[in-house]
């Protein structure tokens, strides 16, 4: 061999070592964590099973117990328990009874609640018809009472129209009285004047003199016709003062007994309005009070159910307690198997006990006698896994 492979040589075997160095860390770890998985696991599987054993120990001797117990008190379980069932049977019979009664009662007040409402509601209507026809006259007599009061206004206001007309006409025609009287008077005045004092033109005294006796003569004419007028237009004018007072009491006529028509109609609708009113109440106030009734007795049939669901449990509970007590004691052979079968359970929880308390030590070796395999096992992938990162960060801070 060369030198050179010499040196080969000696650099590669510190390498070799220490490959076979952590191989045998590894497989040594290895093999020591399956076997601390194996002792483990036994253990554990063990404990389970004791456990297993201690409930079915702990149940079969409540079992024993009071299987023991009641043949031990059998007579007296039977007779009591037979007393239980009676009394409770018959108290099922009163609530089926009283429950029966409710029933009856309540499908009697529903039928009585029905047979309200309908001839209730007949009676409604009955009374709704009437008001809405009582109410129908009071419209009618209260527009009536309306067209006669317009009436009665209208002539009225014809009246006192009339009597201003009057007023006006007779202060016009008094006027006119007066202005012809001061026309002719004025003319009379001119007329003396000068018949008093000639003029010296004859010619032209005697134009106007003419003039003024045509002209008070017209005048005259005219004082007799305003003076006529004044009486005409008083009478005229009364008569029609006269005519629309008569048309007044004649509008005023009707007025009162319309008035009274009225005041009975309104009388009636109101005694319509508050027949209803009491009649709906009445009947509300009524089926209120029966529907009470009927809550109060579906209560006491909730009562009575919840009593007779109570009744029967007792009675299935005592009639269970003597099927139970009468099983035990017609078969004596299964509390003696069940007390053989107890004895046997409790000789396999020693056996299982004593196997626990084996398999807990051999556990405790195994972890004592592999724990620096375990350890030299978790530092070496400690270690590889420090290499690894190194490297990764080597690498990754080259870049």
């Amino acid at each position: 061999m060369s030198e050179l492979d010499n040196a080969q040589h000696t650099e590669e075997q510190p390498t070799d070592d220490a490959t076979r160095t952590v191989g045998s860390f590894f497989s040594e770890g290895v093999a020591s964590m399956r076997e601390m998985s194996a002792a483990h696991r036994a253990h554990t599987a063990a404990r389970t099973e004791l456990d297993r054993l201690g409930d079915t120990i702990a149940s079969r001797e409540d079992e024993l117990e009071h299987r023991r117990d009641i043949e031990a008190r059998f007579e007296d379980i039977v007779a009591r328990e037979t007393a239980n069932r009676d009394d409770a049977k018959r108290e099922r019979a009163a609530a089926d009874q009283q429950h029966a009664e409710i029933l009856a009662k309540l499908a009697d007040l529903k039928e009585q609640l029905e047979d309200m409402r309908d001839k209730d509601s007949v009676t409604e209507r009955r009374l709704k018809s009437a008001l809405e026809a009582a109410e129908d006259k009071e419209r009618s007599s209260r527009e009536s009472g309306r067209r006669l009061q317009r009436r009665l206004d209208d002539a009225q206001e014809n009246l006192d129209r009339a009597i201003k007309e009057r007023e006006e006409g007779v202060a016009a025609a008094q006027r006119a009285v007066k202005s012809a009287e001061a026309h002719l008077a004025t003319l009379n005045a001119e007329y003396a004047d000068i018949q008093r004092n000639p003029s010296a033109n004859s010619a032209g005294y005697s134009v106007r003199k003419r003039e003024l006796e045509d002209e008070i003569s017209d005048a005259t004419e005219e004082l007799r016709r305003a003076r006529h007028d004044v009486p005409r237009i008083d009478g005229e004018t009364q008569a029609a003062i006269d005519g629309a007072r008569e048309a007044v009491k004649e509008a005023e006529r009707p007025i009162a007994p319309a008035r009274k028509a009225f005041d009975a109609v309104a009388a009636a609708a109101d005694r319509a309005r508050d027949a209803y009113a009491e009649a709906k109440d009445d009947a509300e106030k009524r089926q209120k009070e029966l529907r009470s009734t009927i809550s109060d007795g579906e209560k006491a049939a909730k009562v009575q159910e919840r009593a007779m669901r109570e009744a029967q449990e007792r009675a299935d509970a005592a009639q269970a307690a003597i099927d139970e007590a009468n099983e035990i004691h017609a078969n004596p052979e299964a509390t003696e198997s069940l007390a053989r079968a107890l004895e046997a359970d409790r000789a396999e929880r020693e056996e299982l006990a004593l196997e626990v308390e084996q398999l807990a030590a051999t556990e405790h070796s195994v972890r004592e006698r592999t724990r620096g395999a375990r350890m030299r096992l978790g530092l070496t992938i400690g270690g590889i896994i420090l290499v690894v990162a190194i490297a990764i960060a080597w690498i990754y801070l080259a870049k």
